[in-house]
């Protein structure tokens, strides 16, 4: 137990750093809305194609559906940190380039506190700015030309408590209560140094933050051989404080400008989803979700760049454990894959830019108390190559480390 508080401290603390100096994506398409917006699935259900709205937190903090939280097991402590690395690839008319991106993908602690009531807390990437736009811009009353730099960053993040309600022995409801801060940076460099002039720094960054909630409901109910499970959840709409700070220097940091001001708020949009999930006595799990967001009603807000449109994400996945003989390695892992398909609810050119992909996994117990490693795989296809615009590839690894100590129960002594 001691061993185990001293490793969740040692997470808290490497946190900030280790978000601050790693980018989570180099993606050109962040120059629009919040960046690119971060998956919040746990480890194991992005093996399984980022399907898990129906299914319940056993042995494992399920973070799609606060409801899953109420089927923790009473005598443990559940930990949670998982980490991610990207290998992408952009390609342009007939010009690509490769990036590698890496960060922290969440870290969460969750437990028991009675009978009918599952509580844990988490801190999670809500989305990710990073690019660099290069060009060129015309000097006015002359056939003269300066480069300008374009550079992204920043990105919000989300700290969450979620509580599942167990109402009775099939029905469960959820409550996430999380909080989003965090700022999109622009820094725009103008480079007079062929003019014999000092470069000229713009920056522009926009805050936001405010609370939002997420509601959940699980089924699940013996049915021929396994269990039958399913699930809703809803996140209302809601609306973010903004606030904006320019400063424009030059190269030897003398000001010129430099302003604080509100900014025109903005929505997080509606959205809802829901799963349905199926398991044999044989090891076999099938998971299925669909999701609905309404994007559109950011086009009615001047704070936010590019044109958004509503969008559907379907999930599904499989997965597989041994139910026999668990004095085998091999028979306490299990094994996952998956498939996933969102039309995208960005448009750049008229164009919705969407992503498709498959996925796989596997969890790898280190010890018979708990502690397991968690890997999964997914390979995706972003945007199009069609109307001048860029077709993005992923190679994406996530890997997580999860422990379920017992510090709930009682010693006994005979």
């Amino acid at each position: 137990m001691k061993q185990s508080f001293l490793i969740l401290s040692s997470l808290l603390c490497l946190w900030p750093l280790a978000v601050k100096s790693q980018n989570s994506t180099s993606s050109p398409y962040s120059v629009y809305g919040f960046g690119v917006l971060e998956s919040t699935t746990n480890t194991i259900n992005s093996g399984m194609g980022g399907s898990g709205v129906a299914l319940p937190s056993e042995g494992y903090l399920n973070y799609q559906n606060p409801a899953s939280l109420s089927t923790l097991d009473s005598l443990s402590f559940y930990f949670n940190i998982q980490a991610k690395g990207i290998v992408n690839n952009y390609s342009l008319s007939g010009k690509e380039q490769s990036n590698f991106d890496s960060n922290i993908d969440a870290f969460s602690f969750g437990f028991r506190v009675a009978p009918f009531w599952g509580l844990s807390f988490g801190l999670y990437p809500f989305s990710s700015v990073g690019y660099t736009i290069e060009q060129e811009n015309d000097i006015l009353g002359s056939s003269m030309t300066y480069p300008v730099t374009l550079e992204g960053s920043g990105g919000l993040s989300r700290f969450s408590m979620s509580n599942g309600f167990q109402l009775s022995k099939n029905f469960s409801v959820g409550l996430d209560a999380s909080f989003i801060w965090g700022s999109t940076d622009i820094t725009e460099t103008a480079d007079y140094s062929d003019l014999g002039q000092n470069n000229i720094i713009n920056t522009r960054k926009w805050y936001f933050n405010n609370l939002f909630l997420k509601y959940g409901f699980q089924y699940q109910g013996r049915w021929k051989h396994g269990t039958l499970f399913a699930g809703a959840s809803w996140q209302p709409e809601t609306n973010l404080y903004a606030t904006f700070n320019q400063t424009i220097e030059n190269e030897s940091e003398t000001s010129y400008y430099e302003e604080d001001a509100a900014a025109d708020d903005v929505i997080l949009p509606g959205i809802y989803s829901l799963g349905v999930a199926r398991s044999w006595d044989k090891g076999w799990t099938l998971s299925a979700d669909y999701s609905f967001s309404q994007w559109s009603v950011l086009n009615d807000y001047s704070t936010l760049k590019g044109s958004f449109s509503d969008a559907y994400t379907v999930n599904a996945g499989i997965a597989y454990s041994h139910p026999k003989n668990k004095s085998k390695l091999i028979n306490r892992m299990e094994w996952r894959a998956g498939m996933f398909y969102s039309d995208g609810y960005l448009k750049v050119k008229g164009q919705k830019i969407g992503e498709k992909g498959i996925t796989a996994g596997l969890s790898l117990p280190l010890n018979r108390t708990g502690n397991i490693l968690h890997i999964s795989y997914a390979y995706s296809l972003k945007g199009t190559g069609q109307a001048g615009l860029i077709r993005e590839q992923y190679h994406t690894i996530k890997i997580g480390f999860s422990m379920a100590e017992r510090w709930f129960s009682k010693n006994m002594f005979y």
